[in-house]
Formats: structure tokens, C-alpha cells, sequence
């Protein structure tokens, strides 16, 4: 689900640590003779023994809304289930394997042994786990605090991940501007909250592309498939080839832009993408427009005798491949270019009947 390939930044190493102590918990958990009442600050400071204790205190703060609560609830749980889930959680966590394997993550509330409250309270307390990434000056929370000074939070992580293209500019769904990027579960942790932490699954993109009108929480996963995985693109390990374009049909002002790539395999999950970002589409169409408008005028100003607009616009359509993954918009923009070339309805007549235009 990426046009474009994504690198993880360096801060995902902290990143990880965090899964790793996800890890430790869990398989704490699977403790045959532990009980709830054992589930309080001092059991969890000794389960995560080499982060400074006093973090570990401000992380369980927050009443009801500890991250203790959920474990608790864990706890009640058969050892079998709590087991199944730390299974499952190392599993998913090999998150390159199992993408290759075909992509069976799997919602954890349809795992053997396990029971809905096992279910229920995992999935509040790796949202809550998310949720302690993001710093609160108010209540002075860095975020999560390793040895050494090492810190990783929502924001030091964004501004990671846009040090380099192609997420210094480009928004990995869409191809326009990233702008202030938002962190989007690529598989989401409402299903899939094992992931919730992953650096595999955190890509930053553009406030348009992670609204729930675009993607939201819809899956990119094919439901009862063997493979659910195997059609879909994805921003680390299988982002969409050179060979991709956007196509336009329609007139500039009102064009119907699709994803086309000369592997029917590849189709098929830029098909995907393009369904699952509801909003795609029409944003594509509304930028086609603007661009074309800017297009033509610049036509206008700078053709010559010796430099019709054919040249023009091909200069301007090898400018935008150049661009590719590090100026925003390139593949709409080289899309309307092509579609100059291509003499295609509304776009010849309105640079044809340009004065002084000439095509060649």
C-alpha cells in the first residue's frame, strides 16, 4: 500500500526496544502460577528490570486508563489463550516473514484457545501502549525513556521519518505533498493490535490520506484468501514498481485518473490501493485540473518557433519522472503531460488552439 518505497529511520531501533518489551510482558504473562492481584507497579518494574524504574511508575499512572487495567484482565485469562497470544505476538512481530509468507496476520479474535475478554483487554492495552508514543508536555511524558538518554515519541519520529525522501515531501499513499504527517497503522490496531508498536506498521503520511474518509480503518488484507496479502502493495517490503503511472481518462477539468502498471499482478494491487483510499481518486482529479490550467498557460509564455509545445511539455514530462518519490504530485503531473502527448480529447484542442502555440 505505498507508490512509493518507504525506509524506516534510524530512531526505529528505539522503536523496537519498545516491542521487546511488549515481548517480555507477555511471555511474564504466560507465568502458570500468576495471578491478577500479583499485576501492579512493582510486578511490572521487575518484568522490565532494565528501564529505570521511575518511568515505569509514570507509565502505569492513569486510573482507569492505566495500562495495567487491561493486564489485570489479561491475567484472568486461561494459560492456554495467554499463551496462544504471546505465540501470536512473536509471530506477527516477524512481520518481513510473514509478509512473505503470504500475510497472515491474523485478528487475534479468531485465534484457537482464545477467549474475547484475553481478546478485548490485549487490544486495549497495546492501544494504550500506542497511545503512552505520544509525548504530553502538559503532563511532561517524553514518550518512552531507554538508558543513555535515548527517547522515541510520535513527534521525534515523524521528524525522522521526514529527514529523507521519499518522506521528507512525498506522501507515501497518495504522491502529494506530506506536509505535517500524521502515523498510520498500515495494518490497523483496532484487528490487528500486535502491530500497534511495530515500526513494520507505522508509516508517516499526508492529514488527507489518514482521515477515516480515506482509508480509516478498512484492512489491506484479502479476507478468506490463503495468501490475504499477496494483492496488496505495502510501504516496506513491496511498493509499487517504476513501471507505474497514473492514466487519465475524461476531460482535464473533470478526468477519472486510474493506477496502471503493465504486470496484471501488480494491477491487482494497485486496484486494491486505489479502493481502499476512498478519497484518491477525486483528490487526483482535483490536481490534475490545477495543474493543467498551469500548464497551459506556462505553454503560452514560453513557446517559440523553435520550441513548440511538444518539446515543451516532453521537457516538463521528463522533469516529473526525474522528480519520481521526491516532489509531490509527480505522477499526476506527468500524468497530464502524457495525456498532451497523447493528443488526447480536450487536452490537444486546448493547446492547439493556443496563440502562439504550435505542436510539432
Amino acid at each position: 500500500m505505498a507508490l512509493h518505497p518507504v525506509r524506516l529511520p534510524r530512531s526505529a531501533a528505539h522503536l523496537f526496544r519498545v516491542v521487546v518489551l511488549q515481548k517480555k510482558l507477555l511471555k511474564a504473562l504466560c507465568e502458570p502460577t500468576l495471578k491478577a492481584a500479583t499485576i501492579d507497579l512493582v510486578w511490572l518494574q521487575g518484568v522490565w528490570r532494565k528501564v529505570d524504574p521511575e518511568w515505569v511508575r509514570r507509565f502505569c499512572l492513569g486510573g482507569q486508563k492505566s495500562p495495567l487495567q487491561p493486564l489485570v484482565a489479561m491475567t484472568g485469562s486461561p494459560l492456554t489463550a495467554r499463551r496462544a497470544l504471546y505465540e501470536e505476538f512473536c509471530r506477527q512481530n516477524r512481520v518481513g516473514r510473514t509478509f512473505h509468507a503470504g500475510g497472515d496476520f491474523r485478528d487475534i479474535r479468531t485465534l484457537n484457545d482464545m477467549d474475547p475478554e484475553l481478546a478485548d483487554a490485549a487490544r486495549d492495552f497495546f492501544k494504550r501502549c500506542y497511545e503512552r508514543l505520544s509525548h504530553d508536555d502538559a503532563k511532561q511524558w517524553p514518550g518512552y525513556q531507554f538508558p543513555g538518554s535515548r527517547l522515541i515519541s510520535n513527534r521525534s519520529y515523524k521528524k525522522d521519518f521526514t529527514s529523507t525522501p521519499p518522506t521528507s515531501a512525498v506522501c507515501p499513499y497518495c504522491d502529494g505533498e506530506i506536509g505535517t504527517p500524521k502515523l498510520d497503522h498500515y495494518l490497523c490496531k483496532n484487528h490487528f493490535p500486535l502491530l500497534a508498536c511495530s515500526p513494520w506498521n507505522l508509516v508517516p503520511v499526508c492529514s488527507s490520506c489518514n482521515e477515516l474518509g480515506a482509508k480509516g480503518d478498512r484492512l489491506a488484507v484479502t479476507h478468506g484468501s490463503p495468501n490475504p496479502m499477496i494483492d496488496w502493495l505495502h510501504p516496506f517490503f513491496r511498493a509499487a514498481s517504476a513501471a507505474v503511472e497514473i492514466r487519465l481518462s475524461g476531460a482535464p477539468n473533470a478526468s477519472i485518473p486510474s493506477l496502471y502498471s503493465p504486470s496484471a499482478a501488480e494491477q491487482n494491487r494497485l486496484n486494491n490501493h486505489s479502493a481502499l483510499i476512498h478519497t484518491l481518486t477525486d483528490r487526483w482529479t482535483k490536481r490534475a485540473s490545477a495543474f493543467f490550467d498551469g500548464l497551459v498557460n506556462e505553454v503560452q509564455r514560453r513557446s517559440t518557433a523553435g520550441r513548440t509545445a511538444d518539446v515543451l511539455v516532453s521537457e516538463r514530462l521528463d522533469d516529473f519522472l526525474a522528480q519520481r518519490g521526491r516532489e509531490p504530485s509527480s505522477l499526476i503531473r506527468a500524468a497530464v503531460c502524457q495525456a498532451v502527448l497523447d493528443r488526447r480529447t480536450g487536452y490537444f484542442e486546448e493547446l492547439s488552439d493556443s496563440n502562439p502555440v504550435t505542436l510539432a
